[in-house]
């Protein structure tokens, strides 16, 4: 008589896809940071060493998944977009949101071609994401303009043009960009910006939370 093999269990298969979302997830968080929206999903299956299959089973199209990393990535501006409103000045709090924003377009370039449109998902939800980090920015900037220490002429409109400033920076004239240039970029970015620009007063720590 076969005995039956209880080598695997309905525990172990879900385990098993536990762990390959997670590695998905991980994998197709990597690579829209390093190289943007248009990954594929062979390339995200590869990186994630799980069949293409497995992608589709999981999240039901590559637009999916990447639709849910975006939403964490934005997730995680809008929490330190509270966090400057709770800061006990208006000018640290809309400097230290600007310094972390230019740098999360720096650091994942999914993020920043979302943010710039040259590249969408049209989707309800991330278009209330929008709506919501649009107005904790114009919050930012109106607390600033009422504490008098963000210029009157500078618009919400320009403080998150201004953020992209040093994304695509890398080089010119044979100069190369650093991480230390970067953060200096955006130092000088709100000089210019603060009111009266003599007495700018640029917080020492710029990007106070990092991304894990």
């Amino acid at each position: 008589m076969d005995t039956p093999d209880t080598s695997t269990t309905p525990l172990d298969h879900r385990s098993d896809s536990r762990r390959n979302r997670l590695r998905l997830v991980a994998a197709a968080r990597e690579l829209v940071a390093e190289r943007g929206m248009d990954v594929t999903a062979a390339e995200i299956s590869a990186r994630a060493e799980v069949g293409v299959g497995t992608l589709y089973r999981r999240f039901g199209s590559k637009e999916s998944l990447i639709r849910d990393i975006l939403a964490d990535g934005i997730d995680e501006v809008e929490a330190v977009a509270l966090q400057a409103l709770d800061a006990p000045d208006g000018w640290i709090g809309l400097s230290t949101f600007f310094a972390f924003f230019s740098q999360t377009q720096v650091d994942n370039q999914g993020i920043a071609e979302y943010l710039s449109l040259s590249t969408s998902i049209p989707d309800d939800e991330m278009n209330r994401y929008n709506g919501r980090l649009s107005s904790l920015v114009q919050q930012l900037v109106q607390r600033a303009h009422d504490e008098g220490t963000l210029r009157a002429d500078v618009s919400w409109q320009e403080v998150v043009l201004l953020s992209r400033a040093s994304v695509s920076a890398a080089e010119c004239l044979g100069a190369q960009s650093s991480a230390e240039q970067r953060q200096r970029a955006s130092a000088i970015i709100l000089t210019g910006m603060k009111a009266p620009p003599e007495s700018a007063d640029i917080p020492d720590e710029l990007v106070p939370l990092r991304r894990h």
